[in-house]
């Protein structure tokens, strides 16, 4: 015997109903919306890629000032530079975030936001990336 407005596992009598235990509606599920698997995984894509290349650019920029410290470059004109490149780091992405609150962007599904601000931001990393390695 169960109780057709909250499901079996509330029926009084129940094996997992305490005596006196109140009586609580099964929550109804959800309905499924049609998945964002493509902007999903586009978004992933570009963001790794992205990542990796700015990974490599701070890396070869680490040891460039790492080396200037060895040979004599001054403490301050390494702060200088961190600055400089913090400083550009910081623009870049206080201007996605700004662009990820753009009303009419806001319109856009969550993974679809994510895998345009991707695309805009892997360009210039992975340009920089690529200069690095043809020398």
């Amino acid at each position: 015997m169960t109780n057709p407005q909250y499901g079996p596992a509330c029926t009084p009598g129940h094996p997992f109903v305490a005596p006196g235990m109140p009586l609580v509606p099964v929550a109804p599920v959800a309905p499924t919306k049609p998945g964002h698997t493509f902007a999903i995984v586009a978004a992933v894509l570009l963001w790794a890629i992205t990542g990796l290349a700015f990974a490599l650019l701070a890396v070869v920029f680490a040891m460039a000032e790492l080396w200037g410290l060895a040979s004599g470059y001054s403490g301050t004109e390494l702060l200088r530079d961190v600055l400089k490149f913090g400083f550009w780091a910081v623009l870049v992405v206080a201007g996605l975030v700004s662009l990820l609150y753009v009303p009419g962007f806001r319109r856009l599904p969550l993974p679809h936001r994510l895998a345009v601000l991707g695309a805009l931001a892997c360009p210039l990393p992975c340009f920089y990336a690529f200069l690095l390695y043809s020398g």
